[in-house]
């Protein structure tokens, strides 16, 4: 579902009031100014057919068939990043602006009656500093004026960084830290896919490949090798029995696009358990770049010494030399390389889209002590920022994206195939929605016959299929510099 404003820009007004009272309201408060953004979100509700007897009635709670008293619900915002890496971008396109989250805060309220649990919670890249996003997104003080509300109540509410690690870099170095601090999560619990996993029955070159950027490989190789394939989820999720999904949607260098299915990494609370791609070109097995190139080489051999020094050895000194010198041979890398890609940020990676499958498999289908079920453990329910979305070097160094939109489902396989196609992305390049769909395994995340229609507020996207919509209808975000290739462009269709 989606909803078309008439707005590009976002309330800053905290604490995000809406500019009426309407019916259902369990608050007073108005905002001075006009709210487009909660008017989308609630109408979207209503274009969903949630709660559809009641609606514009007192009584009207359109979560209610999907939270009820006493549950546990969490709300997972992408809160990639602190500062945009696009000096230019801002963050209203980085980030999912809390003014959204507000809306959806209010009726995840009125649907808990009184009694339950709201956790607001991501773990964003290792090196964001959770405090001033929190400070200067309007996060902080809009959590702090939800809870003076709710007092009397036994609701309680609170925001956590979910990770276990973080880092920052000091003179070009990465320095970790385990230190807690005041919006410090549970911690997390081994979920071991093992044979159900997306990596399973890899040959034994590509598990002695597997990378993430800035992290010790051997720490990684621990967590997914012939005998294991183990991630590490945050216990607030776990314990949720609805996760209220609310994605930043992206153009992104590794993935393609980042909508629901990708946002699902910032569940994993230590970055270690996260496959990103396997070092090498595809004639050897890997999805780092196109072609080998002995700069190539040296670059991956360099920056395995780099990380192991980083992480592991903790030495600053060595890390730092080591740093120049991966700087040094990326860029010879790029000159004398028959393509500029690495570090799997192009189209031909498809290992991130296996951890994307595997953590939303998780999501649906793990019990509150990890262990896999054959039945779905919890429900969820997506709600995307679009006002302003991102594009060109996303997530971290996006462009902004003007597009106005709000956009609502339940099923995040369909949802991310509708998103990503409006996107711009060629279909036969989603690798994680291809991925995604597949009915060959013990915890589908979709349905055999099931296809998703799309319900909107515009006339040119309402009661479309997939293959109805056209050319003309798409929003042609300009994709990072490694999947042009895979996006359609404007020019196609003049």
């Amino acid at each position: 579902m989606i909803i078309k404003g008439n707005t590009y820009k976002y309330d800053k007004e905290i604490p995000f009031r809406p500019s009426e009272l309407y019916p259902e309201s369990i608050f007073s408060e108005l905002g001075d100014s006009k709210n487009e953004i909660y008017e989308m979100v609630r109408e979207g509700f209503h274009l969903m057919d949630y709660d559809k007897k009641h609606y514009n009635t007192k009584d009207w709670n359109p979560l209610g068939d999907v939270i009820t008293s006493g549950m546990n619900v969490l709300l997972k915002p992408n809160l990639v990043m602190d500062y945009n890496g696009n000096k230019s971008g801002g963050t209203d396109c980085l980030y999912t602006q809390p003014s959204v989250v507000a809306a959806v805060l209010d009726y995840a309220i009125i649907a808990l009656k009184g009694e339950g649990t709201i956790i607001v919670a991501d773990a964003p890249m290792q090196s964001c500093d959770f405090v001033k996003l929190m400070e200067n997104s309007g996060y902080k003080t809009m959590i702090e004026w939800y809870n003076e509300k709710l007092k009397g109540t036994n609701i309680k509410l609170a925001i956590y960084d979910l990770r276990e690690l973080r880092s920052k870099f000091v003179n070009s170095v990465l320095v970790y830290t385990t230190e807690r601090y005041e919006y410090t999560g549970k911690g997390g619990v081994i979920v071991d896919l093992n044979a159900d996993s997306e990596f399973f029955g890899m040959n034994a070159r590509n598990y002695e490949n597997i990378r993430i950027t800035y992290y010790d490989p051997a720490i990684l190789k621990k967590y997914h090798n012939a005998e294991v394939n183990e991630y590490k989820i945050a216990k607030e999720i776990l314990e949720a029995d609805v996760i209220i999904n609310m994605p930043k949607p992206k153009v992104h260098r590794m993935a393609g696009t980042t909508v629901s299915l990708k946002n699902l990494v910032g569940i994993n609370s230590r970055k270690e358990y996260l496959p990103h791609h396997i070092n090498g070109s595809p004639d050897e097995g890997g999805d780092q770049y196109m072609y080998d190139s002995l700069w190539k080489i040296i670059n991956n051999k360099l920056t395995d010494v780099r990380n192991y020094q980083m992480q592991t050895n903790k030495n600053i000194s060595l890390g730092w030399i080591l740093t120049q010198l991966v700087r040094i041979t990326s860029r010879l890398a790029r000159w004398f390389s028959k393509d500029h890609y690495n570090n799997g940020m192009w189209y031909g990676n498809d290992t991130i889209s296996k951890t994307i499958v595997d953590l939303n498999r998780i999501l649906f289908y793990a019990n509150k002590n990890g262990i896999m079920q054959l039945t779905k453990q919890r429900k969820e329910i997506i709600v995307a920022d679009m006002i302003i979305s991102g594009e060109k070097e996303g997530p971290v160094a996006p462009s902004p994206k003007n597009v106005g939109m709000i956009a609502i489902g339940d099923n995040p396989v369909f949802f991310d195939e509708i998103i990503s196609y409006l996107m711009g992305i060629k279909m036969e390049y989603a690798h994680t929605i291809i991925r995604a769909k597949s009915i060959k395994t013990k915890f589908p995340l979709v349905d055999e016959g099931d296809k998703p229609i799309l319900i909107s507020n515009d006339v040119h996207y309402n009661n479309r299929y997939l293959e109805e919509l056209k050319d003309e209808d798409l929003l042609y975000f300009i994709p990072s510099s490694g999947w042009e290739e895979a996006f359609k462009i404007r020019t196609e269709i003049i």
